[in-house]
């Protein structure tokens, strides 16, 4: 269940705005709004508020030395922010066939089309921000009927829900944090796909391979110091003929994951890019396996 009320921190400052809405989502942000010249994000109420805020100030101030930030916050009632984040939000076309819509504007998939179930906001992993619209691109491209999924970083669900409704047979998503796994399967439930996706509750480490494996794909929508280490574990827990989607990438990012991927014997098949975000489709190398 999402807390009686949220955080909602507030960020104005003169730099490249993809940077600072990685600190906001590392913090815990649900996801990132840009409104009036700021960045803005909800969180749920952390246990000591003064060490939350002085870590938040310390993660922005890393980003530039010379930067001045103005960071602000307040406590927004769960009835309000519900009410502010469905302002303006509406059905979104990923792709010819897929489709996310909130609950509150019902859609009929016509022949041929998949529409998604999900309110934005409730977790990380909406249809509102770059890198998911980039893996559900992807996802929409690389998945063929049958296969069997690995969602790591999980979030809303909202990969592993588009992955059954494309088609897969079976995914296994793994999200380490609770509320997030709470609203993952109320949204699996909302989408009928309970029976396909499995939640787990589990923090995923490098140098082994992840549970249940061998997988015929792997996506992982997190941040690209998260991504690095867990290179090889994907490695050891893809098919032969397996594929792996990374995202949550700054654009500025791209080659030192390549360069990363590549070492564990990946290449790359086929990129995305929106707003400063970048996806990327691997497949092994024919040596590497």
């Amino acid at each position: 269940m999402p807390p009686d009320r949220w955080l909602e921190l507030t960020v104005r400052c003169p730099i490249e705005p993809e940077l600072v809405s990685v600190v906001l989502l590392d913090l815990g942000g649900s996801a990132v709004e840009e409104t009036g010249g700021a960045l803005v994000t909800y969180v749920p109420p952390p246990p000591d508020l003064d060490a939350f805020l002085l870590r938040a100030r310390e993660g922005l101030e890393r980003l530039s030395a010379s930067t001045q930030f103005d960071l602000s916050w307040r406590w927004q009632p769960q009835e309000d922010w519900e009410r502010l984040w469905r302002r303006g939000l509406g059905p979104r076309q990923i792709t010819p066939r897929l489709t996310v819509t909130p609950s509150w504007e019902a859609m009929e998939p016509g022949p041929g089309e998949v529409v998604l179930t999900l309110d934005p906001g409730m977790a990380f992993g909406t249809a509102e921000h770059a890198t998911t619209r980039g893996c559900l691109r992807m996802l929409d491209k690389t998945l063929e009927p049958g296969v069997r999924l690995a969602d790591v970083g999980s979030g809303s669900g909202i990969l592993a829900i588009a992955a059954v409704l494309l088609g897969a047979r079976e995914v296994l998503a793994m999200e380490m944090d609770e509320m997030s796994c709470d609203t993952a399967a109320e949204n699996l439930v909302r989408n009928g796909v309970q029976a396909l996706v499995d939640i787990r509750q589990v923090r995923v480490e490098g140098g082994a391979a992840l549970a249940e494996a061998p997988f015929d794909g792997i996506v992982a929508n997190l941040q690209s110091h998260l991504i690095l280490p867990l290179l090889s574990a994907f490695r050891m827990s893809l098919n032969v003929q397996g594929w792996l989607i990374l995202s949550g990438i700054l654009s500025t990012e791209r080659d030192e994951v390549q360069s990363a991927a590549l070492q564990e014997g990946f290449l790359l098949l086929e990129e995305d890019e929106e707003d400063g975000w970048w996806t990327g489709v691997f497949t092994f190398a024919r040596s590497a396996r």
